[in-house]
């Protein structure tokens, strides 16, 4: 059931908005003629961002409460873009459950995706809808919704991602968070490591890619949409953090350039198998990933306010079902066959 503020608020704090998938975000929101405010910690960057943008701004560090409570006043939602967000999401969770404002990010971090999900009691008390991965998870788990209802009693998920558009500085660091927990699956509800880890190929389109076994964040999201009990997920790359003995902060290049994003495009398998053993298959197919994660994580906070939300601990597919890739651009379903 969908619950609505007494209170108008129509604002929306975008944290972490000077870095590369900040600034992007930032451009979508003035895109949509959206009223928000940017903050982060560097203090030149920050003004310098809200001047281009005309929006006011707010200097601060994760850590500081005070200079949240400030912030998140008479806001409506909260984006937190600070990646790695095992470094952010807690604080930021925390500024959003006392302030009663509701929290999105954009993290592919399974830690802050079980850090949600550990505060859905304080999220349904404070009011607010809590989501970890309103980034490019947002295409991904409204296919598994809309897989999972076109057979009876799904029993097995596989999805495989086809990445494009190379790597952002935050996203090497936070892929290194993710490297570390090995492959893990969900086996009869229960996440493990896998036994077996083994390549699959995947068909996105007229394209066949075989993708690596990977957590990607269905096993905790897509299970929180779906209940699912079997999930493996596949990832076309090896994770960047894998390829790099030095992740030196200083040395890493901002992200891809506009020109560089727009030479190709992101796509999404996935085969869910029902108690028949029915194996249905369908694909997302949709802009890069760092055009997409703007794309997907505004899709949601124009949601939020507009006052369509869900309280408590939430996925992107929980909330808003496979509807919610109506609202985000250049971005399409496409059913395949069945099979037996």
């Amino acid at each position: 059931m969908l619950k609505k503020n007494m209170k108008v608020k129509k604002t929306m704090l975008l944290y972490g908005a000077a870095g590369y998938t900040g600034k992007i975000i930032a451009a979508r929101a003035k895109e949509l003629s959206l009223d928000f405010e940017i903050a982060g910690r560097e203090p030149i960057k920050i003004k310098e961002l809200a001047e281009e943008l005309n929006v006011p701004y707010h200097v601060f560090t994760v850590d500081d409460g005070d200079a949240w409570v400030n912030a998140l006043k008479d806001k409506q939602v909260l984006l937190n873009a600070a990646g790695p967000f095992r470094f952010t999401a807690k604080q930021a969770m925390d500024a959003c459950l006392k302030a009663g404002v509701h929290y999105i990010d954009i993290s592919a971090e399974l830690e802050t995706y079980q850090l949600a999900e550990s505060l859905d009691e304080e999220a349904k008390t404070a009011g607010i809808q809590l989501i970890s991965g309103a980034g490019l998870f947002v295409s991904y788990d409204a296919l598994v919704v809309h897989l999972s209802k076109s057979v009876e009693e799904p029993k097995q998920l596989k999805m495989g991602f086809r990445h494009y558009g190379g790597f952002s500085k935050g996203s090497v660091l936070s892929s290194k968070n993710i490297a570390d927990l090995g492959v893990l699956v969900r086996k009869d509800g229960l996440i493990t490591k896998s036994e077996n880890p083994l390549p699959k190929v995947f068909s996105f389109g007229e394209e066949d890619v075989e993708c690596l076994p990977t957590p990607l964040g269905g096993i905790i999201l897509s299970y929180k949409s779906t209940g699912i009990p079997n999930i493996q997920e596949y990832f076309s790359l090896k994770l960047p953090a894998t390829e790099l003995s030095d992740l030196n902060l200083e040395k890493l290049p901002e992200g891809p350039t506009a020109d560089e994003r727009a030479k190709g495009r992101n796509a999404i398998s996935g085969e869910i198998t029902g108690k028949d053993g029915k194996v249905l298959k369908a694909w997302i197919d949709a802009p890069s990933g760092y055009d997409l994660t703007p794309l997907s994580v505004m899709a949601v906070a124009n949601r939020i306010l507009n006052n369509d939300f869900k309280i408590g601990y939430q996925s992107p597919g929980s909330a808003y079902g496979e509807e919610i890739i109506k609202d985000i651009p250049d971005t399409y379903l496409i059913d395949s066959k069945i099979s037996e």
